[in-house]
């Protein structure tokens, strides 16, 4: 699992990085989608085990854990969201 969150991280964070409004709107989309699929996938297990291999779930928890990580650790290093700021600044 470590292996999956490290490259996952250095991708969220090089793609927040690039685009700050871009790079959180795919973290949040995809890591809320892998969030859903491995609850789903939980409780289905516990209703009915299966021969899924552990794999599949430590993929699926690094799917959601990356993206919040690299989110965070984004918003610290920055000071938090400069495009949100930025945007209200325009409209006030």
């Amino acid at each position: 699992m470590g292996v999956y969150l490290l490259i996952q991280t250095i991708i969220y964070l090089s793609l927040l990085l690039l685009d700050g409004y871009v790079g959180t709107l795919l973290a949040l989309i995809i890591g809320s989608i892998c969030l859903s699929i491995w609850l789903i996938s939980l409780a289905v297990e516990f209703i009915e085990p299966s021969r899924v291999p552990k794999s599949y779930y430590r993929l699926m928890i690094s799917g959601w854990l990356a993206p919040l990580m690299s989110v965070v650790i984004f918003a610290g290093l920055r000071g938090g969201w400069g495009f949100l700021t930025d945007a209200i600044s325009r409209v006030w």
